[in-house]
C-alpha cells in the first residue's frame, strides 16, 4: 500500500512539473552587447596566411590605399588579432583624411570598426571619440550613434546616451528599441 502510494504521489508531482512547464512565462532578458561578435577568432581559418600576404602585397605597393589596410584590419579582426587590425585602421584613418573625396560613409564605418577594437579594450573614451567621428562624417549612418550610445550609457552619462538613442531611434527603430546589457571580456556589467 506504501509503495503505491508513493508512486501516486511521485506521478502527481511529475505531472504537476510537466503542466508547469507549459504555462508561458514572459522572457524579456536584456540582449548582450558583443561588439566584437562578428569577428571572433575562428580557428583554422584556412587561408589566413594567403590573405595577409595579397594585403601585404597591395599595401607594399601602394601604402596610401586606404582601402586595403582596412581590408587587412578587417582580417585580423577576424582571427582576434586586435592591436594589428587597430594599427591598420589608424594607418587608413590617416591615408583616407589626406585624401580629398574619399568616400565619408566608408572612413565613418573605418572609426566605427576602431572604436569597436577600443571599446574591447576598455578605451572608452577613445572609442567614443571614434563613434562622434564617424557621426561627424556620415550622421545618416545609426552604428556610430548605436555604440556611442552605449559607451556613454557605460560612463554614466545618460543624458547624452539618451540623446544618441533618440537619434538612432529614429534611423533604425529595431536596433534602438532593445534593452542592452554591457559586457567587457565575459564580465557582464
Amino acid at each position: 500500500m506504501l509503495n503505491l502510494s508513493f508512486r501516486l504521489l511521485s506521478g502527481g508531482v511529475l505531472l504537476l512539473c510537466c503542466l508547469s512547464a507549459c504555462i508561458p512565462v514572459p522572457m524579456t532578458a536584456p540582449e548582450l552587447y558583443r561588439p566584437l561578435a562578428d569577428f571572433t577568432p575562428q580557428d583554422g581559418l584556412y587561408d589566413f596566411e594567403t590573405q595577409q600576404a595579397t594585403f601585404n602585397v597591395a599595401i607594399d605597393d601602394n601604402p596610401n590605399d586606404p582601402d586595403a589596410h582596412f581590408a587587412r584590419a578587417l582580417l585580423y579582426m577576424g582571427v582576434g588579432r586586435y592591436a594589428s587590425a587597430e594599427d591598420d585602421l589608424t594607418a587608413a584613418i590617416k591615408v583616407a583624411e589626406k585624401q580629398t573625396g574619399y568616400d565619408s560613409e566608408r572612413l565613418a564605418s573605418i572609426y566605427v570598426h576602431r572604436g569597436l577594437i577600443r571599446w574591447s579594450d576598455e578605451k572608452v573614451e577613445l572609442a567614443i571619440d571614434d563613434y562622434s567621428r564617424a557621426i561627424e562624417l556620415a550622421p545618416k549612418n545609426w552604428e556610430g550613434y548605436f555604440h556611442r550610445w552605449l559607451a556613454y550609457h557605460f560612463e554614466g552619462e545618460e543624458e547624452k546616451a539618451e540623446q544618441d538613442r533618440k537619434r538612432g531611434l529614429k534611423l533604425e527603430p529595431d536596433v534602438f528599441d532593445k534593452e542592452y546589457v554591457l559586457r567587457y571580456d565575459g564580465i557582464v556589467l
